[in-house]
């Protein structure tokens, strides 16, 4: 089974994310955190989906989107590495 392996950020950004949408919506929050990691495990077992950014200068650098939220991650031997999941109204290049 491939891997997941989720940054210090990534795995921030999943805090936040849920926070933010529990304000309103607790049962929401923990279905978005679950779809973002299901779709996290699938890139793993495909590594080649979602479309290569070379504009942020990371070797390998891909994004997938879910919703309104864009996972960034590498492909690795393993799986994947996921740097960062964000919304996709956010300007990524002050990130």
């Amino acid at each position: 089974m491939s891997s997941v392996f989720y940054s210090p950020e990534a795995e921030s950004d999943l805090l936040g994310i849920a926070e933010y949408i529990a304000r309103d919506k607790p049962e929401a929050a923990r279905s978005w955190i679950h779809k973002i990691r299901v779709v996290c495990q699938a890139l793993a077992m495909q590594p080649t989906l979602g479309e290569v950014r070379t504009e942020f200068g990371v070797s390998g650098c891909r994004s997938f989107s879910v919703g309104h939220y864009v996972i960034f991650f590498r492909p690795k031997e393993e799986g994947i590495e996921v740097a960062r999941i964000i919304h996709g109204s956010r300007d990524l290049r002050s990130l």
